[in-house]
């Protein structure tokens, strides 16, 4: 696998909708930043993890995905769970709960003096219980740095990557560790490396368990409680500051045991030395069980691998197992070749030369340059010793001992030494470099590197102008093979050779890549167009791209928002796109509930409904929705649903108010009758349901009326609330009849009748009367016994039609007069009449309607008048609808002012008894046969039924001149007459005998 550049943003920059504000710690595993968040305006912290990890462990997203979902069951602790995971520009966000946070690794390193007793053991407890948690869901964390722990804007303690590293597969991780450069520099002597942090059995690819997470947590305790981090000449806690426990040396050796065994076997011991760490000193006195013996806190080799294995085979082995992880930083190889010595302790030999730690009693003094170099004696006693600073002290047998001292990038020393005795022999050894010289030519911007034999590589430099490379004091001597890298050429690959101290030229011929666009997005299916020019769906893979101008790509797909990069590619340049999850085209509906009716229910009642989701209702919200329609419904059982359909667009707000119709309060009417009702609800027709219910507005008052024939009208006003059943039994009563000394008017014909009771009168004209004629001679004292009604009006039309179901007149208009009827037409109404009053029962017994007689009529109009009218002896077409002039001694003539036709009744000024038009408009129909003459004499309650010629008529009409429109004026016609000018008057009268 090639090396790449593992490349993180910087402070200031735009990563997503993210603003870089400040990077907080960082590791081979990614950087975390404390960030602002355009879309939440909030500060975040985030962790982005590098592309090349993603490269080396293709089901690393998928895997840390399902395990960020499983933390979602975790309650609450120190352990942050990750709330969102996306990849940008190739590399993999993940963020954290929106806060301001710090770096704890920072905060103890800032500080004068390092952080109390009681604070640690706090923050160790924290880190515990959370990793308990944490536990429960089968997760732990196995590379707890201080680069992962935080502190919120309240100090609180907050663990990221917890399961982080459990979601990379070992072989994967080898991958990337081996080919990833991070250009971070820091120092190295207070930052934990990958190496230092994982236990023992992880950096040796074997099984890992909570007691992993021991390892990790006794470092971070050691680095929080003395504000330096373990090294290899390791000293207990007590010794890097002096006023600490003894508890601590026990309790941080325990955690820092090589062999998982050694360790806490699960956190409620761990916890419980924790809280007792001031007592374990004394405990381990009094417990031999408990005593062990303190380790310095490297990590030793497996005893298996210490048996079988060389020193010499170690090295490599480790070096392939470990995958070279010192090469995290550009020139890390000598802290690499420090810590994989630092494994393996310092007796290698079952006769150990004893080491002290000052000159006194030692008979050996060793100096070397560099002091990272490794001294291997062999003689009577052998030991491996890397002094680190100032001069190795020994108390060596007597006997000839073979020195070797090697160092990284520095020849092997060998020589041969005696020691005699107990006197003090210094010996001096300095190492000389051997490096080779490297000329190196080739492309502008080539990386050049050292492929070493397992396949791993050193980065030795960058070619930057056509005068090449020149490498010195990088690479040893021996046989070597480069490996030169260019974004925009094809990999060159150099033949082995040997390399000394005499400079070695190599060229490197390198064939240009073609240019390249890598186009991926979440969802697939995304068009991809440059320029405008479309060239796919997502996934996309395209070549040969123009170069050297800055184009425009979009990605474009339904419901999801345009992404819009600006590329620009360089000859043989291959860009890799991630568009990652697409955003969706989101809008706001924001919904108000109208409550102002009366009486508002509950808001708890409603059922609300986004899409035929339940939502929760509130008087007033909004949702974020995707671009399109949406259905929004309010249900109550009391109100009609509302149903809504709202076009969501996307950036944009909807406003939706919700309004609530009251369902009808149903009325159940009963009734004591099969007849027909009308309903009206203020004053307007209302019609039953299929179910004989009547509905009428909630949460207001409506006036009902009820009609049934032949029965008078119910009144009744309700106020209901929606949807209420109201239960009315309606009271109904007959219409009653007429009452004598009462007008009246029988329903349903549109007739008024007035009450004239009995009286005396005298019919016929007296001889002096100016224009009479002889059949009005023979004057008669006409007695009537009983009273009777009659109608005001002459029968119009209208009330014609209701009863007949026809209208025969000439003058059409249904308030007008009926004219053209017939003698027997007119006996039919009031037969027709007769009976259904009777039937209804309000027939007065011994009454009936009819016409009336000639003696009944003549009464009526005379209302107690012997003047020629009843409203004197003169009369002009003022008085009423006919012609002429009617004044003694004047001929009859026309006037100026006549009209042609009937008109409505009640035109002119009515009689003594209030009857109008008994003088002209229309001639009326009366009961009697036509006698020329009156009989004379006195007669009670007359009627002629048989004898005569014809019918009498009476009252003149608007055809005939004012002398025919008399009190006394009459005429005969058969019965079967059609005119426009005769009509009728009806009575309520007794009946008449056959």
């Amino acid at each position: 696998m090639l090396a790449e550049f593992i490349e993180m943003p910087k402070e200031g920059e735009t990563v997503g909708h993210y603003i870089i504000q400040k990077m907080l710690s960082s590791s081979i595993l990614g950087t975390f930043f404390q960030a602002t968040s355009t879309q939440i305006n909030k500060g975040v912290l985030i962790h982005i993890i590098p592309e090349a990890l993603l490269r080396a462990d293709s089901r690393f997203i998928k895997r840390y995905k399902e395990v960020i979902e499983r933390q979602k069951q975790m309650s609450a602790s120190a352990a942050m769970s990750a709330i969102e995971l996306h990849r940008v520009g190739g590399n993999l966000l993940v963020q954290y709960p929106p806060g301001n946070y710090k770096s704890l690794n920072d905060s103890v390193l800032k500080r004068s003096q390092p952080y109390p007793e009681d604070y640690v053991q706090d923050l160790l407890s924290k880190i515990a219980k959370s990793l308990i948690l944490a536990k429960k869901v089968e997760q732990g964390h196995y590379f707890l740095t201080p680069d992962f722990l935080f502190l919120d804007e309240n100090g609180e303690l907050k663990i990221a990557g917890v399961g982080l590293f459990q979601s990379i597969q070992y072989e994967c991780f080898e991958r990337f560790v081996s080919g990833a450069v991070v250009p971070v520099s820091f120092d190295k002597s207070k930052n934990f490396t990958a190496l230092e942090i994982l236990s023992p059995e992880i950096r040796n690819f074997k099984a890992r368990d909570l007691r992993s997470d021991f390892y990790c947590i006794g470092m971070c305790a050691f680095f929080l409680l003395t504000g330096e981090k373990p090294t290899r000449r390791w000293a207990v806690p007590t010794k890097a500051r002096k006023e600490l426990g003894e508890g601590w040396d026990i309790f941080i050796g325990i955690c820092l045991e090589p062999k998982p065994v050694d360790r806490y076997a699960n956190y409620q011991a761990f916890i419980k030395d924790l809280e007792n760490v001031s007592e374990l000193a004394n405990i381990a006195k009094k417990q031999a069980k408990r005593k062990r013996r303190l380790r310095p806190a490297h990590v030793n080799l497996p005893h298996w691998i210490e048996r079988h294995l060389n020193l010499r085979r170690l090295v490599l082995l480790r070096l392939i197992m470990l995958g070279v992880a010192g090469i995290l930083t550009i020139g890390t190889t000598t802290m690499l070749f420090t810590i994989i010595f630092s494994d393996y302790g310092e007796e290698q030999t079952n006769e150990p030369i004893k080491r002290l730690w000052s000159e006194k009693g030692a008979n050996l003094i060793i100096t070397v340059a560099p002091s990272t170099a490794l001294i291997d004696i062999k003689g009577p006693a052998s030991g491996r010793f890397t002094p680190r600073e100032g001069p190795l002290y020994l108390n060596a047998l007597r006997g000839n001992y073979t020195i070797k001292v090697n160092a990284p990038f520095h020849r092997q020393v060998s020589r041969s030494y005696q020691v005699s005795g107990s006197q003090p022999q210094e010996i001096h050894i300095t190492l000389k470099p051997d490096f080779a010289t490297v000329r190196v030519s080739g492309a502008v911007g080539t990386q050049v590197y050292n492929l070493s034999e397992n396949g791993l590589l050193l980065h030795l430099g960058t070619i930057q102008s056509v005068d090449g490379l020149v490498i010195e004091n990088r690479i040893l001597a021996g046989r070597h093979q480069l490996v030169a890298l260019h974004k925009s050429l094809y990999p060159a690959i150099s033949d082995e050779m040997a390399m000394g101290q005499d400079p070695v030229d190599i060229k490197f011929k390198q064939t240009p890549k073609p240019t390249e666009l890598i186009v991926t997005s979440s969802p697939e299916g995304a068009a991809v167009s440059l320029q405008g020019s479309v060239l796919g769906l997502t996934p996309l893979q395209v070549q040969d791209i123009a170069v050297g101008r800055p184009m425009t790509m979009l990605l474009e797909k339904d419901g999801y928002r345009t992404v819009e990069r600006e590329l620009m590619f360089d000859l043989g340049e291959r860009i890799e796109v991630d568009a990652g999850e697409l955003e969706l085209k989101i809008g706001t509906i924001r919904y108000e509930v109208d409550l102002s009716m009366p009486n508002p229910p509950d808001i708890r009642e409603f059922v609300f409904s986004m899409d035929d989701e339940i939502r929760v209702l509130q008087s007033g919200g909004s949702f974020e929705l995707p671009e399109g329609e949406h259905l929004i419904k309010l249900e109550h059982p009391d109100y009609f649903p509302f149903a809504e359909a709202t076009e969501v667009l996307d950036q944009q707000e909807s406003v939706v108010r919700l309004v609530l119709e009251p369902r009808p309060v149903r009325i159940v009417p009963t009734l004591d009758t099969t007849a027909p009702a009308v309903f009206l609800v203020d004053e307007e027709v209302a019609n039953l349901t299929e179910q004989g219910i009547l509905e009428v507005g909630a949460n207001r008052t409506v006036e009902i009326q009820v009609m049934v024939r032949d029965f008078l009208t119910v009144k009744q006003s309700f106020q209901g609330s929606p949807n209420e059943r109201i239960q009315w039994d309606i009271p109904l009563k007959p219409i009653p009849g007429p009452s004598p000394g009462e007008d009246w008017s029988p329903p349903y014909v549109s007739i008024d009748m007035k009450w004239l009771p009995p009286g005396q009168y005298l019919m016929g004209s007296p001889v002096r009367e100016f224009r009479r004629i002889p059949n009005e001679d023979s004057l008669t004292r006409v007695s009537l016994r009983s009273g009777f009604w009659i109608g005001i009006h002459e029968v119009t039309q209208d009330s014609y039609r209701r009863l007949m179901g026809q209208n025969p007149s000439e003058f059409q208009d249904p308030a007008l007069p009926v004219d053209s009827v017939t003698w027997d037409d007119a006996v039919e109404f009031c037969r027709r009449l007769t009976e259904n009053e009777q039937i209804a029962g309000r027939l007065p017994d011994g009454y009936e309607y009819r016409l009336p007689t000639e003696a009944e009529w003549e009464y009526a109009a005379r209302a107690g008048t012997e003047t020629p009218f009843s409203f004197g002896v003169t009369a002009s077409s003022v008085n009423g609808n006919f012609h002429g002039l009617y004044e003694s001694g004047v001929m009859s003539g026309n006037e100026s002012d006549e009209l042609y036709g009937t008109m409505q009744p009640g035109s002119f000024e009515p009689n003594g008894f209030g009857l109008y038009d008994v003088h002209g408009n229309v001639a009326e129909w009366t009961l009697d046969r036509f006698w020329d003459r009156h009989p004379g004499g006195s007669m009670t309650d007359p009627v002629n039924l048989d004898r005569g010629r014809g019918y009498t008529i009476k009252g003149g009409s608007w055809k005939d001149t004012a002398d025919r429109v008399r009190s006394a004026a009459r005429e005969g016609a058969p019965g079967s007459s059609v005119r426009s000018s005769l009509g009728f008057r009806i009575v309520l009268a007794p009946v008449t005998p056959n």
